[in-house]
């Protein structure tokens, strides 16, 4: 197997699914960021050993398309590999399927690595200098900017709680999803399920900061339903992520 492309099995356990016996979105983007920590590691560019180097990694964009949800105890196999390198940007590729081979979500993501002093962006090429992209998308998309919501049809408050924050000490990128998520109509939420999810993530939230989940329906006849996001910072109205969501 090419060191460039790496699996991953996971089980799905009874806490990481919905009330429909069904996984979360939020237990998916985990198995991929875990996925994509445990590769990074092997090829020596995790987190931690960044940080060594006064550095570290950050998501800033996913595409996803999600082909089906599976249920309680099924066993996946995730397939990441990076796929090219440039500039300020790197991005990475996944793959989840099931145990017969079949299809469950397909993945395209950008990050970047940037200095813990500054928080500046650092052109990836002067840090990573290993072979790193193997020439496949699992997505092709370039990632041009997403649209803004131009109305609050909704808005939802959170407060950033302790168990948000993770090892770069600021809300974990699945929970951005997540609250975004739950402010889509309850009719939605009891009916459907998101089965497209593009994230541009902008700026970090902190534990103890409060911050509103914004959306609007996109107008869009005989398919399921278009909801464009933000998730902005309530004090300062800093915009930290905005998405684009489809359901089914």
């Amino acid at each position: 197997m090419n060191e460039l492309v790496f699996l991953k099995e996971y089980a799905i356990h009874t806490y990481e699914t919905d009330d429909r016996g069904l996984v979360k979105m939020v237990t998916l983007l985990n198995f991929l960021q875990d996925s994509a920590g445990e590769h990074a590691g092997r090829l020596g560019l995790s987190v931690r050993d960044l940080v060594k180097r006064n550095m570290t990694w950050v998501l800033s964009r996913y595409h996803i398309l999600v082909h089906r949800y599976p249920g309680i105890g099924e066993r996946l196999e995730v397939t990441t590999w990076p796929s090219g390198k440039g500039g300020y940007f790197a991005t990475r590729e996944f793959e989840i399927a099931d145990a017969n081979g079949g299809p469950v979500l397909t993945a395209t993501s950008s990050w970047m690595i940037i200095g813990l002093d500054r928080k500046q962006p650092l052109k990836v090429d002067d840090i990573i200098d290993i072979p790193y992209a193997v020439d496949k998308r699992a997505l092709d998309d370039p990632f041009a900017s997403l649209p803004v919501p131009s109305a609050r049809e909704a808005e939802l408050r959170f407060r950033v709680e302790s168990v948000h924050i993770d090892w770069n000490r600021h809300v974990n990128n699945a929970i951005y999803a997540q609250w975004a998520l739950e402010a889509v109509p309850a009719e939605v939420l009891r009916k459907s399920r998101p089965v497209e999810l593009e994230i541009s993530y902008r700026a970090e939230a902190f534990y103890g900061e409060e911050v509103l989940s914004v959306v609007q329906a996109v107008p869009r006849a005989g398919a399921g339903p278009v909801y464009l996001h933000q998730i902005l910072n309530a004090a300062s109205g800093t915009e930290l992520t905005r998405l684009r969501t489809r359901w089914e």
